[in-house]
């Protein structure tokens, strides 16, 4: 009698995976309550290779690793080497203002095969207010094609709320503009940070409806991949 492999019945596509609540912005919604240094909650490099293998036993998948902000870790490359090393797809979430070009040269060294850059407004003043730093847009928008340079696929993932929903049709002809391969939308989460503007800043409602019927409409002549996350009504 054979043991048991749950890979053989269950294989997941995706696996997120937060990896500090360390971060260089303070971003009004983020869900991890960022602290400037890394949380002594955060796993050791050991405890973090262990769970690699792991997940490995399910591979092939993505794995995205997120944060808080993942380059706040110095061990993060060791860690995307480990998981490409076992037929894990590697990708990154980050705010990109950590990335220049010898960052980005790390990342592409590293194996990790796409990059996901937040951007949450259309102009510097928009974002740069939601992520609590000023220069968060232009450092984003220079790391997106730091990463172009070599050849990394690119992402811009935006978080909607009533700050920013005016400006999505600019946004995305912005992504386009700068040539990223997808354009991710997120719904406002009422967790971490968000709980405490999530009243005044949430989408509900018909003006949720609306924002996801243009999102797909977009979607069916974009060059871009579109895909609406933290939105199950999608």
């Amino acid at each position: 009698m054979t043991a048991h492999n749950p890979a053989a019945t269950y294989r997941p596509r995706l696996v997120f995976w937060e990896l500090t609540t360390g971060c260089n912005l303070r971003c009004i919604h983020c869900r991890a309550s960022a602290t400037e240094l890394m949380s002594p909650d955060d796993l050791s490099f050991g405890e973090c290779c262990k769970i690699i293998d792991q997940i490995a036993e399910y591979a092939p998948l993505i794995l995205v690793l997120s944060g808080g902000e993942p380059l706040w870790r110095r061990d993060v490359f060791d860690l995307a080497q480990r998981a490409t090393s076992k037929n894990i797809r590697v990708a990154l979430a980050t705010n990109g203002t950590l990335v220049d070009e010898a960052m980005a040269h790390r990342i592409y060294d590293a194996g990790i095969q796409r990059v996901s850059v937040s951007i949450d407004g259309a102009d510097r003043a928009t974002h740069d207010n939601f992520r609590g730093h000023e220069g968060a847009f232009d450092a984003a928008i220079r790391g997106i094609k730091a990463l172009q340079q070599l050849g990394v696929s690119t992402q811009i993932n935006t978080t909607v709320s009533n700050h920013n929903a005016h400006q999505l049709p600019d946004i995305l002809k912005m992504a386009e503009s700068i040539g990223v391969d997808a354009f991710h939308l997120f719904l406002l989460v009422p967790v971490g940070c968000g709980l405490t503007i999530s009243e005044e800043q949430a989408v509900h409602g018909e003006q949720a409806e609306e924002i996801l019927n243009w999102f797909y409409d977009q979607s069916l002549t974009s060059r871009m991949e579109l895909k609406a996350t933290c939105a199950p009504q999608y």
